[in-house]
């Protein structure tokens, strides 16, 4: 009688024990394809599909597929230690929030101010740029201030921040937008508006490069920050990008991408991580 007993409870023993064992990799499987799998929020296996609106430079130059510029360098460095490859798609920035939100793009890399507004269709990334606002205005023109622009025409690209502000911050008397920050740099330098209102890098390098007909009066102090934009329902792929870029900024590579194209150091916002996306205000 004691042996049948003895055989019947080292078999439930083993029972027990497998029952842990399954329980146990089950548990490891989940937390495998939890927040650490970014892989399977990607539109394209192995690779980071990214819409932006080209040409803005500095932050994104070229023809197609030999892209530069800093956010085209960031994407490039950020793919790299996330193992993929990288896929640009130039695109309309008017629609560019939309096209990720539905699942066209894995990201956005666009210049693109982080906003309340934007935030109700797209979730962003940890800031990697400050910036402000440039009033821009032909040569010898009387309007030096933001309160000149009573009864004014401005001109400013269609979607972004600047088009908002001359909208809701100034007495223009008329906004027309265009579809890209050179065209409403132009639109100074042909006379067609009175003064135009685009991201301060923006007009800056096109004034570095030596374009003619326009001048800077003023920047407008508008507490902008840039982030890269997703659809809310990849977190994962959101986290894994968060993490790659603090990593380029704490290993100094983004210090060096930052000299090499503003010829100037980061802000400590962004270098020691005191600003986040929840602080931000409402550039592209």
């Amino acid at each position: 009688m004691k042996k049948p007993r003895l055989i019947a409870l080292l078999s439930a023993l083993m029972i027990l024990a497998a029952m842990v064992v399954v329980v146990g990799c089950g548990s490891d499987d989940n937390s495998d394809s939890g927040s650490s799998d970014f892989t399977s929020e990607l539109i394209t296996e192995g690779t980071l599909t990214v819409g932006s609106d080209i040409p803005y430079a500095p932050f994104e130059m070229g023809k197609a597929p030999d892209y530069t510029g800093f956010d085209i360098e960031l994407v490039n460095d950020i793919a790299k230690r996330l193992d993929l490859d990288v896929k640009i798609e130039d695109t309309a920035f008017d629609t560019i929030f939309l096209d990720v939100a539905q699942g066209k793009f894995d990201m956005v890399a666009s210049a693109s101010t982080i906003t309340p507004e934007r935030e109700q269709q797209v979730a962003f990334s940890d800031p990697y740029f400050e910036s402000e606002q440039a009033l821009l205005v032909p040569p010898g023109s009387d309007i030096n201030s933001v309160e000149d622009l009573a009864g004014a025409t401005v001109g400013a690209q269609d979607g972004t921040t600047g088009e908002a502000f001359a909208t809701d911050e100034t007495d223009a008397a008329q906004v027309r937008p265009y579809p890209n920050g050179a065209a409403a740099i132009a639109a100074v330098v042909n006379g067609q508006v009175e003064a135009s209102i685009v991201d301060a890098p923006v007009a800056e390098e096109a004034a570095s490069k030596g374009q003619a007909g326009f001048e800077i009066p003023t920047n407008i102090p508008t507490g902008e920050y840039y982030g890269f934009a997703f659809a809310k329902n990849t977190p994962n792929l959101l986290a894994a990008v968060n993490g790659a870029l603090s990593d380029l900024i704490e290993d100094g590579t983004y210090e060096e991408l930052f000299r090499k194209y503003f010829n100037a150091t980061p802000p400590a916002s962004i270098t020691d991580g005191s600003a986040t996306a929840s602080e931000t205000t409402e550039s592209e």
